[in-house]
């Protein structure tokens, strides 16, 4: 059926479980970043204990720099994800995945650094830490569960955020 200027367009739709799953997520999602963020990244900051750092592993240095600088991005695109939601906007799928698969792999880094750059004097601490980092890691990947089967499931999703790509 070919659409004349008398007929309105159809407005396209997305399920309603869709746009409440990713209010959801995206509301929690800077949090339990900016949770991990304080907990584990800033603490590297405090007491002196980032030249300390530096001095016992450069690569674990910088690694903390990078996610001091990268996580709070991570987490304000997170905030844009919802304008982008509601926007409908084409580039909204490429953002949450590139946003989750960045803090994924920083997550992963993280507990690479912190199980082989690391040397701390006190292996509970060590065991602390890499529980904390895989309670996120799994949460990340609860997230994606929830999230991104939508864009390759709902014919919805792809007709809305497929347009233009």
């Amino acid at each position: 059926m070919k659409v004349t200027a008398s007929q309105p367009r159809a407005e396209l739709k997305w399920p309603v479980s869709f746009m409440v799953t990713s209010i959801i997520v995206f509301l929690l999602f800077p949090i339990n970043i900016l949770g991990y963020y304080v907990r584990q990244v800033l603490s590297f900051f405090s007491g002196g204990n980032f030249s300390v750092i530096v001095d016992d592993s450069v690569p674990f240095a910088v690694l903390i720099i990078i996610d001091t600088l990268i996580m709070p991005i991570l987490a304000a695109l997170s905030l844009i994800c919802i304008i982008l939601l509601f926007m409908k906007h084409k580039w909204f799928p490429t953002l949450v995945k590139s946003m989750f698969a960045a803090y994924l792999v920083l997550l992963v880094l993280d507990l690479a650094a912190n199980n082989f750059l690391a040397d701390y004097a006190i292996e509970d601490y060590k065991n602390a830490i890499n529980h904390d980092i895989l309670r996120n890691i799994v949460r990340t990947v609860l997230y994606c569960a929830v999230t991104l089967p939508f864009f390759y499931i709902s014919k919805g999703i792809k007709e809305i955020y497929g347009r233009g790509e």
